[in-house]
């Protein structure tokens, strides 16, 4: 097993490894038959279980065990966790809901006269995702960050009003004439 690594685009250091069981020194005895009155491995039925999975309750063998965060599971649940439902410790990416708060809170008023039919929808975008988005899981490294999604609403706020203030200012203007 190596030592732990540094990611080339997030810089958050990780470690992996491909099936940690192959790799413990203290698992000589990982595949203890098991006797009659012991409960047997789910997988192994010839082994003895050591532990029980953590999500099913399935009995497991050390050669089973598989360590997932602070969890222990089985081959089985880390293959859902992966396919299906997803573990916490298993999601590589999550959708930034600050981010994307941002983005469409602030792109459109640096850019205001290439995309001024366009910030009604950017302004109420910027305004849902900072508000969607408030309560759910930030970056996998960074963890959840408020500031985006302030700045994004009240990009969005600032691209309503100036959309109502064109319209009101087209309204007044041509009632004046």
């Amino acid at each position: 097993m190596e030592e732990p690594m540094e990611c080339p685009s997030c810089h958050v250091r990780i470690e992996g490894s491909v099936f940690p069981a192959f790799w413990r020194e203290d698992d000589r005895d990982a595949a203890v038959p098991a006797g009659e009155a012991e409960a047997a491995c789910f997988f192994h039925p010839e082994n003895r279980a050591a532990l029980s999975c953590e999500r099913c309750g399935r009995f497991i063998c050390k050669v089973c065990d598989l360590t997932i965060g602070a969890r222990h599971l089985c081959p089985a649940c880390v293959s859902a966790g992966i396919t299906g439902e997803k573990l916490p410790e298993i999601v590589p990416r999550r959708f930034l809901w600050s981010e994307s708060a941002l983005y469409f809170g602030t792109v459109p008023l640096v850019f205001g006269l290439g995309m001024w039919p366009f910030i009604v929808v950017t302004g109420i975008a910027a305004i849902f995702f900072a508000l969607w988005g408030w309560k759910r899981p930030g970056s996998i490294p960074r963890g959840v960050r408020r500031w985006p999604a302030i700045v994004g609403l009240i990009g969005g706020v600032l691209q309503i009003a100036a959309w109502t203030g064109m319209i009101a200012l087209l309204f007044f203007g041509l009632r004046l004439r």
